[in-house]
């Protein structure tokens, strides 16, 4: 059974070198945001999903804006923001 091709890219590949073999990771190949930032799903029931679009929206803001933006705000409130890593020019 072969991979997927869309997840070829994480396996590492075994390369033989003077007779060790070395795990190498696929560098990725998409630039800007996503390249930068680390990836999280969040499930929320649909009304909670209809009214954070409905959000986007009105503000003119992308739904991953808003989103990481409350939880930065909540990181901070709580006590878990560490200084410089937290902050985002959007």
């Amino acid at each position: 059974m072969s991979k997927r091709p869309s997840l070829t890219s994480f396996a590492p590949h075994a390369q033989a070198d003077s007779g060790k073999v070395v795990a190498s990771q696929a560098e990725p190949t998409a630039t800007g945001p996503a390249v930068k930032y680390p990836k999280v799903t969040v499930y929320l029931d649909a009304q909670e999903i209809r009214t954070l679009k409905l959000l986007s929206i009105d503000s003119g803001e992308k739904v991953s804006d808003i989103c990481s933006r409350a939880i930065r705000e909540w990181m901070e409130r709580n006590g878990h923001a560490r200084s410089g890593n937290l902050t985002h020019n959007a």
